[in-house]
């Protein structure tokens, strides 16, 4: 059934694009010849990138890029139904949010399947390449079977949403969930792909809410200088510029947990710290993975749904592929840097100028850096200082029995954009007015 909205939430969203930090850049996302996006997840085999993707009427589409911008379609991993899939679920026309992993010259995907939407009758399994050739990205693939299931009226969980991490001492740990009671993670045979002990209960790792509307799913694990990265998309997806997916993280020393959010709240008692949410023209961001490039950089994959663009039936924002550099904060967290093909012009070796600025990713207002440190925001004043790459904002409180509100920034080299936290953990970010691109 066609979703119900108002005249204003059919046309495009341009009434909210002039006001947000995302619209200063003019980029529209990778090119992807195989249309809309969702659930991205990408790795870098050799010198060749490779996404496979929900795409609601294929088994597992699979696409190369050298550049991550354009994106070459190969079609599906799976040509056929697989015979498990057949007597599961005889009708169902595509596999959801599959995700690559690579072991040796070997590529596996996990992907999954559900009896229908809203059932967690759902069901993991897995296909592998033994010799990936990112030539002919299609060819050759065996699917391996069911690995999880879950069941309605019996199960606690839903086998859909598969992510998997290779640890630095080389374990693999699986995490995957939606609804119902939350994420949960199992640890892999790295020679077979198949769960090292069968017999082993799931260990939950993030609870779901309370709250229909806001769901958490979508995990993915990434490991980064002695800690490890839950990341989970809370929200719905799949409702154009209504969708309210955003992404959230906690952390640990240990692959297993617990996960701790900025505040140190466990993820299975709700807690968490928001890395990316709705920016117009960007809405419901979340559903991709985190991957790094042939420097070592991480970057996360993820969709989005453009508010400029018509989608289907009355539903403006069409699911769109965003690959997004992740800058880390002094604290070890992660931040939202610019989409990849966005390009800057090095405008100086400082900060001083005038300012976009946007908390938590609301409304975006203007802030003039002087030389003298001083900083103005309309009625607001503070002081600023610059270290090197890191930007420092200090807002005395208006109540004087009250700490000041300090915002924590790293700045790109070129001095026009800069992101980090303010000592909640929230968001915070800025571009140079009148910001110029390198192209």
């Amino acid at each position: 059934m066609a979703l119900m909205l108002t005249e204003s939430q059919t046309k495009p969203a341009s009434t909210f694009i002039e006001s947000a930090l995302d619209a200063a850049f003019p980029f529209d996302g990778a090119r992807y010849e195989g249309g809309n996006v969702h659930d991205p997840s990408i790795l870098l085999f050799g010198d060749t990138y490779v996404m496979v993707n929900t795409s609601g009427n294929e088994l597992a589409p699979i696409s190369t890029s050298k550049d991550l911008i354009t994106w070459k379609s190969h079609g599906p991993v799976l040509p056929d139904q697989p015979e498990w899939l057949k007597k599961a679920v005889p009708d169902h026309r595509s596999v959801w949010a599959p995700a690559p992993v690579k072991v040796g010259k070997s590529l596996r995907i996990y992907y999954c399947a559900s009896e229908k939407f809203g059932s967690n009758t759902s069901y993991i399994a897995y296909a592998e390449c033994e010799k990936f050739d990112p030539g002919a990205p299609a060819q050759g693939w065996v699917d391996k079977g069911l690995l999880i299931k879950s069941k309605a009226g019996e199960s606690n969980f839903n086998a859909i949403d598969p992510d998997v991490l290779i640890a630095p001492d080389g374990r693999h740990w699986m995490v995957y969930g939606s609804y119902w009671s939350g994420m949960y993670q199992v640890e892999l045979d790295p020679a077979t792909g198949a769960l090292k002990d069968p017999a082993a209960p799931p260990l939950h790792v993030a609870s779901n809410t309370a709250d229909r509307g806001n769901p958490l799913e979508a995990p993915t694990l990434l490991y980064r200088k002695g800690f490890y990265y839950l990341i989970v998309t809370y929200g719905l997806a799949a409702q154009g510029i209504r969708s309210t997916y955003r992404m959230v993280c906690g952390r640990s020393k240990s692959p297993t947990g617990p996960f701790l959010g900025f505040d140190g709240k466990p993820m299975t008692e709700g807690g968490n710290t928001v890395l990316l949410r709705s920016s117009a023209p960007m809405f419901g961001p979340g559903g991709g993975n985190f991957f790094t490039n042939e420097k070592g950089d991480f970057l996360m994959a993820y969709h989005y749904y453009d508010g400029r663009k018509f989608w289907t039936r009355d539903l403006w924002g069409a699911p769109t592929l965003q690959i997004r550099n992740l800058v880390w904060g002094a604290d070890g967290w992660p931040l939202p840097g610019l989409p990849v093909g966005i390009d800057l012009k090095a405008a100086s070796n400082s900060a001083v100028g005038d300012w976009n600025l946007q908390v938590d990713f609301g409304h975006v207002q203007e802030v003039k850096l002087a030389k003298n440190g001083t900083m103005t925001m309309r009625d607001q004043s503070g002081t600023w200082r610059q270290d090197g790459d890191e930007l420092v904002l200090t807002w005395p409180n208006r109540n004087p029995n009250e700490p000041a509100f300090i915002d924590t920034l790293r700045v790109d080299s070129t001095f026009q954009y800069a992101v980090g936290r303010n000592q909640a953990g929230v968001v915070i970010r800025a571009v140079k007015q009148n910001v110029q691109t390198a192209r």
